[in-house]
Parts: C-alpha cells; sequence; structure tokens
C-alpha cells in the first residue's frame, strides 16, 4: 500500500471521527437546550401565576374602592340637596315649609347612605352548591343506616330549638328531648332510635323572629301567614307561596312556586324545613313534613301535628246533660199519674 493511499485512509478516518464527534455535540447541545427551556417555562409560568394573583387582588381593591366611592358620591349629592334647600328656605319665604322639609330629607338620605352602605350578597348558586354538599352527607347518612323516610320536626323549649329527627323504624316513638340532643339517638327503646340533625330552617327562623313585628302565631292560619310572607317577601326564596289549613285534621300546606334555593328533592331542603320549624315553634308540637314534588320548581309542603281528640270531652257532656234529663222526665211521668 502506498504512501498516498495510508493518507487518503487518515483523511477518511479523521473526517468520519469529525462528523461524529458533531453529531455527539450537536445532540447534546439540543438536549441541553431542551432542559434550558423547560426551566425557562416553569420559571415563566410561576411568574404569571403571581402577576395574575397581585392584579387580581388589585382589582378587588380597586372595585371595593369604586363601589364605596359611589355611595359616597350619592351621599356627597344628596347633603348637597339637603342643604340647599335648607338655604332656599331661608332665602324664599313662600316656598319656606316645601324647601325645609326637602332638606331634611336630603339630609337624612345622605345619612343612611354613608353609613349604612348595602351588605355583601352571595349569589344564589354558590349557597346552593354550599348547601347540597352538606344535604347530600346527611341524606347519605340516613341511607346507609336504612332509616325511615320520614321528617319529624321536634321543638325543644329548653333551648328554643327544634331538632330533625330521622327514625329507624316505621311505628316510631319520638325519645325525649335531651336524647334528641345527640346526633345517633340510640335509647334502649327501639322504637325511639334513629338520628338528629340541625335543621337548615332553624338558622331562617332565628332571622325570621328578628324581624317580627309581632308575637309569634300560636294557631295554623296566623303561622301560614307569616310563614308565606317570610318566605315571599323577607327570604325570596320562591316567587308565590300560598296555604291552606284544616286545623280540625291538624294540616297546613303550603305550595309554592319558582323555587330559586334547592329543590323537592334536596334533603331538608330549606323552604320545607323553615315551614316545618315554624309550626312545631308556634304550636309547640311536633310536626311530620312532607314535600311532594311538582313542575321544575314547583312543590308543596305538607305539615302535620296530632290533635286533641274531643270525643271524651263530648262524650262526657252527653252523659251529663242525660243524667240532668233523668230527674226531670221522673217528676214528669209523676205529675201525669196524679
Amino acid at each position: 500500500m502506498s504512501a498516498d493511499d495510508a493518507r487518503d485512509r487518515d483523511r477518511e478516518s479523521a473526517l468520519t471521527n469529525g462528523d461524529a464527534r458533531a453529531v455527539v455535540s450537536a445532540a447534546a447541545g439540543d438536549d441541553g437546550g431542551d432542559r434550558r427551556p423547560s426551566t425557562d417555562e416553569a420559571d415563566d409560568a410561576r411568574g404569571e401565576l403571581a402577576t395574575l394573583r397581585r392584579e387580581n387582588a388589585r382589582l378587588r381593591q380597586r372595585y371595593e374602592a369604586l363601589r364605596t366611592g359611589r355611595y359616597r358620591q350619592t351621599a356627597v349629592a344628596l347633603a348637597g340637596l339637603g342643604v340647599a334647600g335648607l338655604i332656599g328656605g331661608a332665602l324664599f319665604p313662600p316656598v319656606r315649609e316645601t324647601l325645609v322639609v326637602l332638606g331634611a330629607i336630603g339630609l337624612f338620605a345622605a345619612a343612611v347612605t354613608r353609613y349604612l352602605t348595602p351588605e355583601r350578597f352571595i349569589p344564589v348558586s354558590v349557597g346552593s352548591s354550599v348547601f347540597g354538599a352538606h344535604a347530600r352527607n346527611h341524606a347519605a347518612v340516613v341511607d346507609e343506616l336504612g332509616l325511615q323516610d320520614a321528617a319529624v320536626y321536634v321543638p325543644d323549649g329548653a333551648r328554643d330549638s327544634v331538632r330533625l329527627f330521622v327514625p329507624e323504624h316505621r311505628d316510631y316513638a319520638l325519645p325525649d328531648a335531651e336524647a334528641l340532643r345527640d346526633t345517633f339517638v340510640v335509647t334502649d327503646d327501639e322504637l325511639t332510635r334513629g338520628v338528629a340533625f340541625d335543621p337548615s330552617g332553624g338558622g331562617l327562623f332565628d332571622e325570621f323572629a328578628r324581624s317580627l313585628d309581632g308575637p309569634l302565631g300560636d294557631d295554623p292560619g296566623t303561622l301560614a301567614r307569616q310563614a308565606t310572607d317570610a318566605l315571599v317577601e323577607l327570604f325570596e326564596l320562591v316567587e308565590t307561596a300560598t296555604a291552606e289549613t284544616d286545623a280540625a285534621d291538624g294540616r297546613l300546606t303550603v305550595r309554592v312556586e319558582n323555587c330559586r334555593f334547592a329543590s323537592a328533592e334536596t334533603f331538608d331542603t330549606p323552604v320545607a324545613s323553615f315551614v316545618a320549624v315554624v309550626v312545631a315553634r308556634g304550636l309547640d308540637a311536633p310536626v311530620v313534613a312532607e314535600v311532594a314534588a311538582g313542575e321544575e320548581t314547583d312543590f308543596a309542603v305538607t305539615c302535620r301535628w296530632e290533635v286533641e281528640d274531643d270525643g271524651e270531652h263530648e262524650s262526657s257532656a252527653d252523659a251529663a246533660s242525660e243524667s240532668e234529663s233523668e230527674p226531670e222526665e221522673a217528676e214528669a211521668e209523676a205529675d201525669e199519674r196524679r
């Protein structure tokens, strides 16, 4: 083999090794390039997230400042109108009374607007989703324990509250107030076993009681009127509510339309729970509540309670009247014989 051939082979070998090193170097450069951008992208994502959080907080503060500023501007405008009315009353005697009254109204409205700003409201969808989780948990407890599909609202006079009792047996008996204060009611008498919860209508009743301009009713008719007015006007849980009562049969039925919170299938649904708590507190008697679903957001709530039987009083009165009439009949017969 000649020297020229040896040099050619060395040149080819050098070129081949150089290409391999170039490929390896390029591959290493690509891998390193992939790793560096991934780290940079993670850092960029974290930076963007922090920026978005700061921007969100800034926008919330800005919105709150604008919201408060609007009420302050309204209060200032009303105060200006009130002062203008008072000044006008001093400058224009013929209409002084009218301008003074308008000025006083403006100043009063300014004070109310300035210091009594509206409360924050939670959207119905948010409240319904939060309550729905608790309702599903309670319903799951009832189902897994194999309890009855019955809801008994029992007043506790010692604590001015009401407990929702779900019995274990169909032919149940009510446990005493102390036993109902436990969540799992386990007594020696099997007929009184079950679970007890704080009803969703308990908190609504507290708000309702504070808003009453008189005492809570103690008859079904008054309680039905107070409960339906609160559902529509105070809480705005339903669009319309109509009630039917039958005191002799121990029954009160409230039919609602366009319920805005929860549904008829929800365990201890707030509308039914509130009506049952009102009746239980007003009559101071256990109340069994039943919910009959209607079309979409319409349903009926029926509350039942035990009515004292007056049959014994009537029979005793009849017996007394008969005993009084017997001597009179005997005297009449004696007079005829004479």
